[in-house]
């Protein structure tokens, strides 16, 4: 099982190479956005009631449940076509 946290850095720097900006700026971008960087800064802006974030973690946490199971069973499904039974 493969979980969000091996795709996420430590770090939020990029190398540049061959002085290529443009490219080390689309690295960058990708990752911020894959550590959901964006997502935390605009959630910072405001103060958010204990509530609120228990309700929108709890809604977060479902949601990933539910896209596993969903990913799970398309899993399944190309499987059984793969092998022809059906």
């Amino acid at each position: 099982m493969v979980l969000a946290s091996d795709f996420a850095y430590l770090g939020r720097r990029v190398i540049v190479h061959g002085g290529d900006l443009g490219e080390a700026l689309r690295r960058l971008q990708t990752r911020l956005r894959r550590n959901r960087v964006s997502q935390e800064v605009s959630r910072q802006k405001r103060h958010e009631k204990k509530g609120v974030k228990r309700r929108r973690l709890s809604s977060e946490r479902w949601r990933r449940v539910f896209a596993n199971e969903v990913r799970k069973k398309v899993q399944l499904v190309s499987t059984i076509r793969r092998r022809g039974t059906y």
